[in-house]
Order: C-alpha cells, then sequence, then structure tokens
C-alpha cells in the first residue's frame, strides 16, 4: 500500500517580512481587503453604466483604477500585494481577489464593446483581452507603488491605453 506524501505547508514568512496587516488573521484580512476595494469596484462599474461617450467612461474607469493602484496609500498596497501571495495557499484570499478582480475585467470590457459597437473603439478589438491587459497595466502600477513609483506614471499609461484602444489609430 503506498503511502501518500505529506502533504507540503506554505513557507512560513520571517519575522521582518511579517507587518501588522500581513498577521491579521486571513478572516479579517479579507474583510479588510474587500471593504477597501468595494468602493473601487463599484465606482467603476457606475462609470461603466454610465451615459457618457465610451472613451470618456473607459478614461474614467481606468482613472480610478490606476489612481487606486498606483496612487493608494501604502497600507492598501501592502494589503493587496499581501492578500495576493496569500492568494497562491488560500482559496478565501484567491476567491475574493478574484472576484474583484474579475468585476473590473468586466467593467472595462462593457466600455469597450459599447465602444467597438458605436464605431468609436477599433473595430477588430479583442474586449476581453484587451480589458485584461488594461487591467494588468493598472496592477503594475501596484507593484511599482510598493516601490515609490516607476519610470511612467499612471495618468500616462491611462493615455496610451485609450489611444490604443481608439479608432483611427
Amino acid at each position: 500500500m503506498k503511502r501518500k506524501a505529506p502533504r507540503r505547508q506554505p513557507p512560513t514568512p520571517h519575522a521582518h517580512q511579517l507587518s501588522a496587516s500581513s498577521v491579521q488573521a486571513p478572516a479579517s484580512s479579507i474583510q479588510a481587503i474587500e471593504e477597501r476595494f468595494a468602493p473601487i469596484v463599484a465606482a467603476v462599474a457606475s462609470v461603466a453604466r454610465g451615459s457618457d461617450v465610451p472613451a470618456v467612461r473607459l478614461e474614467g474607469a481606468m482613472e480610478i483604477i490606476f489612481g487606486a493602484y498606483g496612487q493608494s496609500d501604502p497600507d492598501f498596497s501592502e494589503m493587496l500585494l499581501t492578500g495576493w501571495m496569500r492568494a497562491r495557499h488560500d482559496k478565501h484570499h484567491r476567491l475574493a481577489l478574484a472576484w474583484q478582480r474579475e468585476q473590473l475585467r468586466l467593467s472595462l470590457e462593457e466600455i469597450l464593446q459599447a465602444g467597438v459597437a458605436a464605431g468609436a473603439f477599433r473595430k477588430e478589438l479583442d474586449t476581453g483581452a484587451v480589458a485584461a491587459v488594461m487591467l494588468g497595466a493598472a496592477e503594475g502600477c501596484l507593484l511599482q507603488s510598493a516601490t515609490q513609483g516607476g519610470a511612467v506614471p499612471p495618468g500616462e499609461l491611462v493615455r496610451v491605453l485609450v489611444s490604443l484602444a481608439l479608432s483611427g489609430v
């Protein structure tokens, strides 16, 4: 009879890697992430459902996302980065963060689809993929915020991404 290999435990962070927010119990850190992230998700969804032209909605939604990721306070950045690290081993973190990320992506995709339908954005645009790329660029700003910035400011990234989606570019 074969014995099952013992289940491997995730590595334990060293004491110098722990912060006050990362020492919280998993349930409370998930709740903190959800509480901080919910208004961002709601604001982006509201912009996506708005009546402005698609290019204005896209820029507005991306400014909210990039502002939250690229110019947020250090505690929020650390909370999300720690949450994503925990998500590798904790399904509750993984589900909470995946749900929020997907809501943002769907809102961006909704705006992109409206722009394609209106002829404002490139007709061959793969709206799902472009929304994912935009969100990934915003997440890159989150990583940069941990090191106090990057070479290209978030506002410039927003302008470039919007221009890439526009028709006639």
